[in-house]
């Protein structure tokens, strides 16, 4: 009688899902555009949007990046200025960037030339912060002294949490050095345009 009871639960909750749900055959295709913006949107974007964009290439793995218009684009030029702002054009052998004048306070189209280009960073620079998150190696030393009355003080992992402690901002400092690509015979900046 218990076992007539399960199956009749399972049944009536089998139509239940059965009524939400829809066959496979009577749903609707997805494009071949569509299945590729899922899988690789930069790929995918390239390919469908008939328009210049510029790549950064490591000449001898073959890597690259790609910027496309509408994408923030951060770079040094070689009289040493620093812009973070919008692509708004592409043309062969320049680009167009929106950026803040602040004397005016307003936006203004700089054109400038791809050879005039120096560095490329791949994301903005990040502030050098010290809180409560970098004490986090010290959690454990405090877990072992509750759980297991371990003596923080001549605890010997003590001075590798110190050390941790002392070294995260350096981390922050080596992404920050480590976040640009200047242009030499092995990275290039060059305009494809996709047909």
């Amino acid at each position: 009688m218990i076992q007539q009871k399960y199956y009749l639960l399972l049944f009536f909750i089998g139509l239940t899902f059965s009524c939400f749900s829809q066959d496979v055959h009577q749903r609707e295709a997805q494009s071949v555009e569509d299945l590729l913006y899922k899988k690789d949107p930069t790929k995918a974007r390239s390919m469908f949007s008939k328009d210049r964009y510029l790549v950064l290439e490591k000449v001898r793995s073959g890597r690259r990046t790609k910027f496309y218009k509408g994408d923030v684009f951060r770079f040094k030029t070689k009289d040493d200025m620093i812009y973070e702002d919008n692509l708004y054009d592409i043309t062969d052998s320049s680009f167009v960037i929106t950026s803040l004048n602040e004397v005016m306070n307003r936006y203004e189209y700089v054109e400038i030339k791809i050879k005039d280009v120096k560095r490329i960073y791949k994301h903005p620079k990040r502030p050098i912060r010290f809180g409560i998150a970098n004490f986090s190696p010290f959690a454990y030393i405090l877990i072992e002294w509750v759980a297991w009355n371990v003596d923080p003080i001549t605890n010997p992992k003590l001075a590798l949490a110190a050390g941790l402690t002392a070294a995260s901002p350096l981390f922050t400092v080596l992404q920050n050095v480590l976040r640009s690509k200047k242009l030499t015979e092995n990275y290039r900046l060059r305009v494809f345009q996709s047909f």
